[in-house]
């Protein structure tokens, strides 16, 4: 089982520093994002996925994604120099517990 990010330049380049091998730069527009979202978590091998902000502009696919599906789990940090706005857990529990988003 294999570990993925999908992040900016800088997320990328520290994860592959440290040895993670499928490391993908997140694409600027919301198509190819899209699309690397997707091949990834199609992907069988892949046990975890983590992205960080540079993936706010899918972020209902990703709710979407998490809600119907167990693997790969996804884990999301925060970019260098950012917090979060508004965590993709936060919407999913205020989802599940029916509070107003």
């Amino acid at each position: 089982m294999e570990v993925a990010v999908l992040g900016n330049k800088s997320t990328v380049l520290g994860f592959r520093l440290a040895g993670v091998k499928n490391c993908i730069e997140a694409a600027n527009n919301i198509v190819d994002l899209t699309r690397q979202f997707k091949e990834l978590t199609a992907d069988k091998n892949i046990c975890l996925l983590i992205i960080d902000n540079s993936c706010e502009p899918i972020r209902d696919e990703i709710i979407r994604f998490i809600e119907f599906h167990n693997k790969p789990a996804i884990v999301e940090i925060p970019c260098k120099g950012k917090g979060f706005e508004k965590s993709i857990f936060e919407t999913i529990i205020k989802r599940a517990t029916g509070e107003k988003q």
